[in-house]
């Protein structure tokens, strides 16, 4: 049985598409081949009846005044074959008397002009469908004037058994073409599909880790797209296996030194059984479980923001909305400092293609860096502005991030979308992952992000553009 699913065999599909429309075809030759087969055989047999009438009407006298005919043996002969058929002659005289034969024989509709010009037709005669040809034979200088009608009939078994002959010798070998063709085509399958089946083979025998690309130049060249596709799918699965790797050396790497530091403060608040050591051990230990928990929260919005994990949904977001909500967040972080945390907003609404959670996570981090270095009684600004448009034409849309804190050095401003950099570690109290995560966002959103020196210059202002959609 052929296995109609899409993951049946390619051989029996490819055999059925091409068999099935030469069967199809097959039919329809059938049909035109009976027609012409039938219309041969009744070419065949009417030129045999004319000639039996002609050979009739040869014998056609008039003697002593009346008509004679001597029928001749040859002109019945003519039609004798080895199916059994009858045959019914007739032959008229000018005024309309059946001088002999068969008297109720039907006459053709329109009797035929000259003896030149046989009438050829079909009539029921006796019960059955029989085959006839009239023809007129004038007679000249005797006493019986006019022209004498010489009428032949047989019945069409003959015909028939010619037209089925035809149509079976010729379907036939029609078959046995398809036949052959079928044969030839399975061979071809078999030789054509063994690069498909080696390269099946080198496959499976590889191992479980090998993630490498794979070969085409051996294969047909219809079937290198497909390998291509493969090929990509299995680089950016490579790609999400080494992000993944690295996220989880770096989350091991940054969570064990800090949980090291908490347990030989512990260790050592528990040996010296001192009550005053032991509450400034837990006031140390809470500030390094908010850092450590700070931390692992970046580490997450990393993992859910890399650019090479499945396509996050996008969809329509009022950029100016969301900005104004996630900066309101920041409020009591910010009169924590007493810094000055201001928002400016375009005309109107703003909207851009992406992801609402990324985007509020891309702005939290902004304005996580912005508070934290900022000094106490500092200023920070939040921006969202209809920017220019591309190269292209296409609309942006700015988010702006500035404070007056000390800023980034230009040469370092490179390095610091890089995971876990912090330029100089004793003064920068964060993990070097916020802005690591904001440059992933970007990426996933098609953004592009500058950093450059604060309008007064003192502080850093940091700037997104994303495509607009108004």
């Amino acid at each position: 049985m052929v296995n109609d699913a899409p993951g049946g065999s390619l051989r029996l599909q490819l055999l059925r598409w091409l068999l099935l429309p030469l069967f199809a075809l097959l039919a329809l030759n059938a049909y035109f081949s009976n027609r012409a087969a039938v219309a041969t055989a009744n070419q065949s047999f009417d030129r045999l009846l004319i000639a039996s009438a002609d050979a009739i009407a040869d014998q056609v006298s008039v003697q002593d005044g009346q008509l004679s005919v001597d029928l001749p043996y040859v002109a019945l002969q003519l039609l004798e074959s080895n199916i059994q058929e009858r045959v019914f002659y007739r032959v008229v005289a000018p005024d309309g008397d059946t001088v002999t034969g068969y008297a109720d024989l039907p006459l053709p509709a329109s009797l035929p002009g000259n003896r030149d010009e046989p009438a050829l037709y079909s009539a029921r005669y006796q019960g059955e469908t029989v085959h006839l040809v009239a023809l007129r034979k004038p007679l000249f200088g005797t006493t019986v004037t006019g022209a004498v009608v010489v009428v032949v009939a047989e019945t069409g078994e003959s015909r028939h058994a010619l037209s089925r002959r035809i149509v079976l010798e010729d379907l036939s070998r029609q078959a046995l073409l398809i036949a052959a063709t079928g044969v030839l085509v399975w061979l071809g399958l078999q030789r054509g599909l063994r690069p498909l089946l080696r390269l099946r083979d080198s496959l499976l025998a590889r191992p479980t880790t090998d993630l490498s690309p794979i070969a085409a130049s051996q294969l047909q060249s219809e079937l290198r797209p497909l390998i291509e596709a493969i090929n990509q799918h299995m680089a950016r699965i490579e790609h999400l296996i080494q992000s993944r790797q690295r996220f989880l050396a770096d989350a091991s790497h940054q969570m064990r030194t800090p949980l090291a530091e908490m347990r030989t403060q512990i260790e050592y608040s528990l040996r010296q059984q001192q009550p005053t050591l032991a509450l400034q051990t837990l006031r140390d230990v809470h500030g390094a479980v908010d850092g450590l928990a700070r931390l692992v929260t970046q580490m997450l919005s990393l993992a859910r923001s890399d650019p090479s994990a499945l396509q996050q949904r996008h969809q329509a977001t009022d950029l100016v909305e969301l900005v104004r909500s996630a900066t309101l967040d920041w409020v009591p972080a910010a009169r924590k400092k007493r810094l000055d945390l201001s928002f400016e907003e375009a005309a109107g609404a703003v909207h851009v293609p992406g992801n609402a959670v990324l985007l509020r996570e891309l702005v939290a981090n902004l304005l996580d860096n912005a508070v934290l270095y900022t000094p106490r009684g500092g200023t920070i600004v939040v921006r969202v502005l209809a920017g220019p448009a591309t190269d292209q034409g296409a609309p942006t849309a700015v988010l702006e991030v500035e404070d007056n804190g000390p800023g980034i050095a230009p040469a370092l401003r490179e390095q610091v979308f890089q995971r876990f950099f912090r330029g100089a570690p004793e003064q920068a109290p964060g993990s070097g992952l916020g802005l690591a995560i904001v440059a992933e966002i970007c990426a996933s959103h098609q953004a592009q992000i500058s950093l450059r020196d604060a309008a007064g210059g003192q502080g850093l202002c940091v700037r997104v553009s994303l495509p607009r959609l108004d």
